[in-house]
């Protein structure tokens, strides 16, 4: 059992330094100029020897690179915390370190995010640093032209309660987008890391005005991409739309049909998907209630292209009282979304919440008689019942049956929830560039914070509920100068027994210690990892099973809590079978808080063994 060896500057340490050869990025010689810390090359042959100690040599193992999106080197892990990580006396909010080919292990910390982001950005899909970016080639869309339905006047539907976006988020003033108006938007204050990002939106329509000869502006995908709505599928665009639209800012949207090729050719890059529609007609019962075809192809996309997808979890428990969720809302690695009414801060019943694997295989569900529980589905609940203010209801005539459909200014439903959350992470991706390319933190993010707690009780089942808080822009979009809510997070990216710390057993794990904020003393901890859709879907369950434990301790000793009373006695614990998160929440007024992090158990034959992306924060309110 091995803790990390001890880590030193390069500047004070040039003779040591040069004995790596290489820097951060695979330079060597004179052109390494970054200010590295490396560890010595006993480290990486006591790595190589525990290896040996569990069976894992790293000669005969073929590295799935696709996984990992890593070149030249075998893993990189990277922190970010509101507060700071101290070094040398100092607080500097950025770490990365990677584990290089050759053994050796190089790392830095960085106060400037331009200079931290440019080791990533080496071996994942660059980020847009440009600053005050204003979006271009914005398009002027009129109506979408329909060739079996008529267009009637608007009429005044001011009966609907109105509820404006700036106090939704209800149970705390101080939650609401307005909170964070000083640095969001322009003015004194402002953001001075944030940069654009782009968001496409799977919706099948583009968007329009719901009033009649009015227009709004849409970035289509695909210039050339037919789109061919029917009435409820241009409704369902045009609320998403009106509603992004009034919840973020500096954001550009891209209207597709699907999954988009190549997010990262469109400027801004594209790192968030919004996947808001009910199941098309043409999809089978059996891929809606299991885990189907749409849902490996969406865990694929989000495995190889690490986009943050949201989705809709669906309103199926009042329609058919079966509980099904969309089909893309079964996949393990999207941020599936429930109902919260906004006036009672319940659960809204009619969120579909439950998610099943087959082992036999997709297509082959209904013959087993017991099917694996699939991860717990939604992951986070967020507010609903939008009402499009300005708007005015629609209604389309069928010009052979007569048969009429009606558009309404309310906008609600999990489809509406999902909207609103995507809001907020592309929010969180404009002011912490940190988090792009890092679905798996995000959705740790998002399970760790909340300033509202839901209110109880809940439907169908209090089990079923993966969070307890709902998710605000208060505690969700931060950046290193917002230190009400405190944030700490980590990834670890590539071949994981070179990652890990320490081997208990015959399992591997990772430890590592945080210093508690004096000011802090109740804390949401959870961990998120992604997986290939091909797994899921060959293997009936999600292939890697981690386990996520907390101690408290008064030093940052991460072996202090190697007795077995304390080790086998943490301070709160989660050991989920099925889920592809863990999380827990704990009260500590100890100094340091150590996490260990367990690969409890494998899919040894899956092609992407070994190849962890796995992602940590720790959050605290007060």
């Amino acid at each position: 059992m091995n803790e990390k060896i001890a880590l030193c500057v390069a500047i004070g340490c040039a003779t040591a330094f040069a004995a790596t050869n290489y820097d951060l990025l695979g330079r060597n010689g004179s052109k390494m100029n970054s200010p590295m810390v490396y560890r010595n090359e006993d480290y990486s042959k006591m790595k190589k020897d525990n290896q040996q100690d569990v069976g894992v040599q790293r000669g005969n193992k073929a590295l799935k690179k696709l996984s990992s999106r890593l070149y030249w080197i075998d893993g990189l892990e990277g922190i970010f915390s509101t507060s700071g990580l101290s070094y040398n006396g100092s607080l500097l909010p950025f770490y990365c370190e990677t584990s290089q080919s050759n053994g050796v292990h190089i790392y830095g910390y960085y106060s400037d995010l331009a200079e931290y982001l440019e080791h990533p950005n080496f071996y994942f899909i660059p980020t847009n640093l440009v600053q005050n970016y204003t979006p271009s080639g914005i398009q002027t869309s009129g109506q979408a032209t329909f060739t079996n339905y008529t267009l009637s006047e608007p009429y005044d539907a001011s009966s609907y309660a109105p509820t404006t976006f700036w106090t939704v988020e209800f149970g705390n003033i101080m939650a609401n987008r307005g909170s964070i108006g000083w640095w969001f938007d322009n003015g004194y204050g402002q953001c001075q890391e944030c940069a654009d990002v782009g968001m496409y939106m799977d919706i099948g329509a583009f968007p329009v005005r719901l009033e009649p000869n009015k227009t709004t502006s849409y970035i289509a995908y695909n210039q050339g991409e037919a789109m061919n709505p029917d009435p409820e599928r241009e409704v369902i665009a045009s609320k998403a739309y009106s509603l992004l639209s009034e919840t973020t800012k500096n954001t550009t949207f891209f209207v597709s049909n699907g999954l988009p090729e190549n997010p990262e050719s469109k400027s801004p890059q594209v790192y968030i998907g919004l996947h808001n529609r009910k199941n098309d007609p043409n999809v089978l019962h059996e891929a809606a209630t299991y885990y189907g075809e749409e849902a490996r192809a969406l865990d694929n996309y989000i495995y190889e292209n690490r986009t943050v997808d949201i989705v809709a979890a669906g309103n199926y428990w009042i329609r058919n009282n079966d509980a099904q969720l969309n089909a893309q809302a079964h996949a393990a690695n999207a941020i599936t979304v429930g109902a919260i009414d906004s006036y009672t801060g319940r659960i809204a019943d009619y969120t579909s919440n439950k998610s099943r694997y087959c082992e036999a295989g997709i297509g082959q569900c209904l013959n087993e008689a017991e099917p694996q529980a699939g991860s717990r589905k939604p992951e986070i609940y967020n507010y609903s019942e939008f009402y499009m203010d300005g708007d005015r209801k629609r209604t389309y005539t069928h010009w052979y049956t007569g048969q009429t459909y009606n558009a309404s200014p309310n906008y609600d439903g999990t489809e509406a929830a999902a909207t609103y959350t995507a809001a907020q992470v592309a929010a969180l991706l404009r002011a912490n560039p940190f988090y792009r390319w890092h679905p798996e933190v995000v959705k740790a993010v998002l399970l760790t914070s909340g300033v509202n707690n839901i209110a109880t009780p809940y439907p169908h089942g209090e089990n079923n509920v993966a969070t307890t808080k709902i998710p605000t822009y208060y505690s969700v979009v931060f950046n290193r100068f917002h230190n009400n809510y405190f944030h700490e997070s980590r990834y670890w990216t590539g071949y994981w027994p070179w990652m890990t710390t320490h081997i208990v057993g015959m399992k591997t794990e990772l430890r590592f210690s945080i210093k508690r904020p004096t000011d802090k003393h109740n804390f949401s901890a959870a961990i998120a990892w992604l997986s290939s859709g091909d797994d899921i879907a060959n293997f009936g369950r999600i292939p890697q099973n981690f386990d996520l434990y907390v101690y408290e301790n008064n030093v940052a000793d991460v072996n202090n809590i190697n007795n077995n009373n304390i080790i086998n006695n943490p301070k709160a614990k989660s050991t989920s079978e099925s889920d592809a998160f863990e999380k827990v929440s704990f009260s500590s007024n100890a100094q340091y808080l150590t996490f260990r992090i367990v690969l409890k158990d494998e899919v040894q034959n899956s092609p992407n063994a070994s190849q962890a992306v796995l992602g940590f924060d720790l959050a605290a309110a007060n």
